[in-house]
This record gives C-alpha cells, structure tokens and sequence, in this order.
C-alpha cells in the first residue's frame, strides 16, 4: 500500500519521531511559503491524500487549498452574475466535502438521523435558523454531551427543513415512540414547530455519507448564498491539514509511518476543472 505512494525506503532515511517534531515544515498549519505535492487531511480513522502533478505554493491560511486558488481565473468577458454563480457552486461542493470530513472524523459517535420540518410554510432561512438554535438549546439543557451535524433544505414548497446527525441513542429519554396503525415510528421531543422523524443509524459511516451527498445538493440555491451550508455542535472532532513535498526525505518518512496501519480503500485519479491540474485522490483508513 505504502509503496503506491512512497519511494522505496533506505536505511539513511529512518528517522526518530524527534526529528519529525523538530522539522518546521511538518508543522501545519503554517505561514511560510513553501512548496508541497501532497496534501494530507486527517479525519481521524480516516486520512485522505490529493497528491499534485506538480509542486505548488503552501496556502496562507488553512482556509484555502489548492481549488480555492483558482477563484481568480474567470475570463474577463464573463458576467458578474456567472461568477458569482461559479463562486457559489465551488462553495457547495467545498462545504458537502467538508461536512464529510467533519462526519468521518466523528464517525463512531453518530446514532441516530434527524429530520425536522415545519407545518408551516416558513422559508426565510435565518427565521428557521433561530427555530433550530432553541430546539439545541433545549436538548442541550438535558442532554449536555450532544453532538449534531445538520444540513438546512429547502422542500418543494419552499419551507425549509433539517437534516441531523446525532449522537443521540434509541434509550436517551428524548426520544419517544408513536404507535400509528400497526407501525410504530420514532420522534424526538422539543420541536414544536412541526413533524420530526428518527432513524436509527449506529455509526454506519457509508449511510452516513449517503445522507450527506442526498440531503447537501451539488446544484446550486440562492437561497442559501452567503448563508451556512450547514451547522456543527462545536464539541466535534475536527480534522486537520498538512503539506508534504515528498521530494524531501523527512516528509516521505512522515508520510510512510502515518500510513503504516492503514489500507487503500478507494483511489482515484482526476482533473480538476477550474485549472486543469491532473490530481490523484486516495483514502486510507486505520486497521482494526
């Protein structure tokens, strides 16, 4: 697995842990301006490589990577409605990647998925918002530990609606049954603005994603411009960012000890369409 990724290791290479901690440019994130052709996200178990066909400046801040640096390449001819329009789309796909990672990175908590919609037809985005914040609030004062990932949607109507991941399991008392005709179906207290709808998904992180890709579109709504892709308890593992220039020794060590107990499960090449820079995507994840 390593060797797809690395050069053979030699024994002038090895290097202790100490030289790793004492390496500036393994440090991440950072402000010099140093080149990298590997950018590693760790998302916990998870840990996902873009390896660049070719060396690139290391970003500023970890706000920007290498798609964000193409912002700046639209044809002059172009509209400003078309950029923004442009701008917006790369904003969604950046975000239901993020939303991802954030989910991948807490993984093991995720239980339960969450949807709550409102009886009435409210669509301003920032109203509903204020709805959902005293529902946490709620659940909070009860529940102190919650963890929640949630992608705001709007239905055909036009009524927006919440999608939720949560570490909220089948026993916790906010949680109650209703018993319609021979079904029984699962809600959550709190919500007084409308329906809510519990499904059981005990850490299953591919119907996790699914939700995810589903419910956070890869088409573009003006109604959500400028406004949050989606919500995060903030007690959440986050994951976190390094460059490698794997031309350099020390980096190629860092990276085949990172990955040592870890396997390839998915790879894949692709160009990326706002620069054409030629990118190969892998993700690994930790043994068990």
């Amino acid at each position: 697995m390593a060797k797809d990724v690395l050069p053979k290791e030699s024994a002038s290479e090895t290097l202790s842990l100490a030289d790793y901690l004492l390496d500036s440019s393994l440090i991440s994130p950072t402000n010099s301006r140093q080149l990298y052709n590997v950018k590693l996200v760790n998302c916990g178990d998870y840990i996902q490589l873009y390896e660049l066909d070719k060396p690139k400046i290391k970003p500023l801040d970890k706000s920007t990577n290498f798609d964000e640096l193409s912002l700046h390449n639209f044809k002059t001819s172009e509209t400003q409605h078309n950029i923004t329009h442009e701008i917006n789309k790369k904003n969604i796909i950046r975000s239901k990647l993020a939303c991802q990672r954030l989910a991948k990175c807490n993984s093991k908590d995720w239980q339960t998925f969450i949807t709550l919609t409102f009886a009435e037809n409210i669509e301003n985005i920032s109203q509903a918002n204020k709805f959902f914040s005293y529902f946490i609030d709620k659940i909070r004062k009860i529940y102190k530990d919650l963890k929640y990932i949630c992608i705001p949607e709007f239905q055909k109507r036009g009524a927006v609606h919440y999608h939720l991941l949560t570490n909220i399991g089948i026993d916790n008392t906010n949680l109650i049954y209703t018993q319609e005709g021979n079904k029984k179906f699962l809600h959550i207290k709190y919500w007084k603005h409308g329906f809510t709808n519990v499904q059981i998904i005990k850490g299953d992180i591919k119907k996790i994603i699914g939700y995810i890709s589903k419910y956070m579109t890869k088409d573009v709504d003006n109604r959500l411009f400028s406004k949050h892709k989606y919500l995060y308890s903030q007690n959440l593992n986050k994951p976190t960012i390094s460059y490698l220039d794997l031309r350099n020794s020390k980096h190629i060590n860092f990276l085949r000890k990172y990955i040592s107990d870890k396997s390839l499960i998915y790879e894949n090449n692709y160009i990326n369409p706002y620069n054409e820079e030629k990118i190969v995507f892998k993700e690994f994840l930790t043994n068990i």
